[in-house]
């Protein structure tokens, strides 16, 4: 029996997949891990490999795909809109060491934080540089969410890991949906050159899943063009 997350992420793809104007690039829903059939298993087994407590916030949406991969893209005249999502199992992000491309190469405090990141979503497809990763802080019931951009580093988000699956699903993992998360920087390159075409892919999603309620995405949104203009 499928969990409440996983239909919910069937549905969305479904819903995408049922646009005439918006190609699917790759849908790959991958094995399911059906050994952990609860949340409480997954933790289970990624705290014997943490040694130690896990936050109790990583058992909300929980869902069993050990990878899932999703990417479209949106058709003429705005082929320029696409997105994409491919979710690693918690307990797999949980356990996975980091990449060669995130252990520390000096001490800087930046590379000392992306190796202690654990990725639990990734854009391979549009082969954007980004992914997002959660930061596990002792004795705290939320982990840190970090999203990382080639071109700017990791930027701290403000959403906690059970809202961040809930945004993607709502956006449909329209690319750097995850900056209307962080906190407003005129200085953040990679949220600067975002702006614009987050604008357009918010309307585009508006315009073609007039059901989805993006209001508070678009205030979002607002806030953070205002600002990135008072400072320009």
């Amino acid at each position: 029996m499928e969990t409440d997350y996983e239909r919910r992420l069937r549905e969305t793809v479904e819903q995408v997949q049922a646009q005439d104007s918006i190609r699917t690039e790759r849908y790959e829903p991958g094995p399911l891990a059906t050994y952990m059939e609860r949340p409480e298993d997954a933790l289970k087994i990624a705290r014997i490999a943490e040694d130690g407590p896990l936050p109790t916030g990583l058992t909300r949406n929980f869902h069993r795909h050990s990878k899932l991969s999703f990417a479209w893209r949106s058709l003429e005249p705005f082929e320029a809109i696409a997105g994409e999502f491919h979710l690693i199992h918690i307990a797999e992000a949980l356990i996975r060491g980091p990449r060669e491309e995130q252990i520390a190469k000096t001490d800087s405090e930046v590379d000392q934080l992306v190796a202690e990141l654990k990725i639990f979503e990734t854009h391979p497809v549009g082969g954007t540089g980004t992914y997002s990763a959660l930061r596990l802080i002792p004795d705290q019931n939320s982990p840190e969410i970090w999203y990382f951009d080639l071109r700017q580093g990791p930027t701290r988000l403000h959403i906690s890991y059970g809202d961040y699956l809930d945004a993607m699903l709502r956006t449909k993992g329209l690319y750097d949906w995850q900056y209307l998360y962080a906190e407003p920087d005129p200085s953040n390159y990679g949220m600067r050159v975002s702006m614009p075409y987050l604008s357009d892919g918010l309307t585009l999603l508006a315009e073609r899943f007039p059901n989805d309620d993006l209001s508070d995405l678009l205030i979002r949104l607002e806030d953070r063009e205002r600002i990135m203009d008072e400072e320009t």
